[in-house]
């Protein structure tokens, strides 16, 4: 599966705004309170906000929350040094979260990945080793989001639950072997919103109702998950990077 629906606007806005404090990201989306982050990689300021929270609202709600600023841009000074290799990413979207990468030299022969809010470290003894251990990271999240999602699906389908696998994919986000009755998704779905792996879900589990993308094939989709024309946009935004 690529793509089923032709591409639609992003349902988020990025500006940025001026503050004593240092430039804001800003991020408005259908949320309901302010969140305020720091990217652990230069300690610039990031927010997330609802859609009609004003310039100045935003610049009042990093004021207040001065003093945190401040005490997390000294614990971000005194962290262990990072790796600075061009080649590694500095940011990574999870289940849709926007997540900083920082990448920590580390003599540490086994390497080790820690998730905080918003921030993914990896200690790692090299550019291969960070990576590798990323990647494993990202596949133990995904497991556990599928182990949980697929037989939610097959279930709400009345289908018999499926063998599924996980594979790096260049091209296609999920694939279905129906003699087998087994589903490979791709590892890079974990980068998505959590109900837009569960449009690659049933649009492979749909497969073993009916092999071809025709009216049936897509009355079974709409019956089991109405909404998923919303996100499938969200496929093509996202896009298959080579995680």
């Amino acid at each position: 599966m690529k793509r089923l629906l032709p591409k639609r606007s992003t349902q988020t806005r990025v500006s940025r705004l001026d503050h004593p404090m240092g430039e804001v990201r800003v991020q408005r989306k259908s949320i309901r309170h302010l969140y305020l982050r720091l990217d652990p990689a230069d300690g610039s300021l990031r927010v997330n906000a609802p859609r009609r929270v004003s310039d100045r609202a935003v610049r009042a709600f990093v004021t207040s929350r001065a003093g945190w600023i401040e005490e997390q841009r000294r614990k971000l000074a005194n962290r262990p040094p990072v790796i600075t290799e061009g080649q590694l990413p500095n940011r990574l979207h999870l289940f849709g979260e926007e997540h900083a990468l920082v990448w920590h030299d580390d003599s540490t022969p086994r390497g080790q990945v820690r998730q905080e809010p918003g921030t993914i470290r990896v200690h790692s003894a090299g550019v291969e080793q960070g990576q590798a251990l990323l990647r494993e990271h990202c596949r133990r999240e995904f497991k556990r989001v599928l182990d949980h999602r697929v037989p939610h699906w097959a279930d709400h389908m009345a289908l018999p639950r499926p063998e599924t696998r996980i594979r790096r994919m260049r091209s296609r986000w999920g694939t279905c072997n129906i003699q087998a009755r087994r589903i490979w998704l791709n590892l890079e779905l974990v980068r998505l919103p959590v109900e837009a792996i569960d449009l690659v879900i049933v649009h492979e589990l749909a497969h073993l109702v009916e092999r071809g993308h025709n009216a049936r094939f897509y009355g079974v989709m709409d019956h089991a998950y109405p909404e998923w024309r919303r996100w499938e946009p969200t496929l093509s935004e996202y896009g298959i990077i080579g995680l």
